[in-house]
């Protein structure tokens, strides 16, 4: 089996836990190592402290949301967090980010993983 992942951190965050799983058992099986959040402050709390290479973030969750976490990622003083590529996530099609949100893609749920692969194998890898 291919790795087209390989060599790439991932963090997942949605509210849903079934989601955040399926997420994390597919990007494993293509080589990604992934990481997951619930919330929107467990999801800064990590890209504060590990070095990823992408971040995708449900645009609807109770508290703060996936705007929310963009918001906080822009504005982070730690370089590779304002810089990091984010990617939306929504279960309704009227929920697609404007463009020039600030955000590196969308997907709409449920997802074509392979599109979703595609679109992360694209990344640069981290030296």
């Amino acid at each position: 089996m291919t790795a087209p992942l390989a060599g790439l951190t991932i963090l997942v965050v949605d509210d849903h836990e079934d989601s955040v799983d399926i997420f994390h058992e597919y990007l494993s099986s293509v080589g990604a190592r992934v990481l997951s959040a619930t919330s929107a402050l467990a999801a800064l709390a990590i890209t504060q402290t590990v070095q990823l290479d992408a971040v995708l973030v449900d645009l609807r969750m109770p508290g703060e949301d996936g705007y929310w976490v963009l918001r906080q990622l822009r504005a982070s003083p730690v370089r590779r967090a304002a810089t990091l590529p984010v990617f939306a996530v929504s279960a309704e099609s009227h929920d697609r980010p404007e463009p020039g949100s600030g955000f590196d893609g969308y997907f709409l749920k449920p997802l074509d993983l392979d599109d979703l692969v595609a679109m992360l194998h694209t990344l640069p890898r981290r030296q």
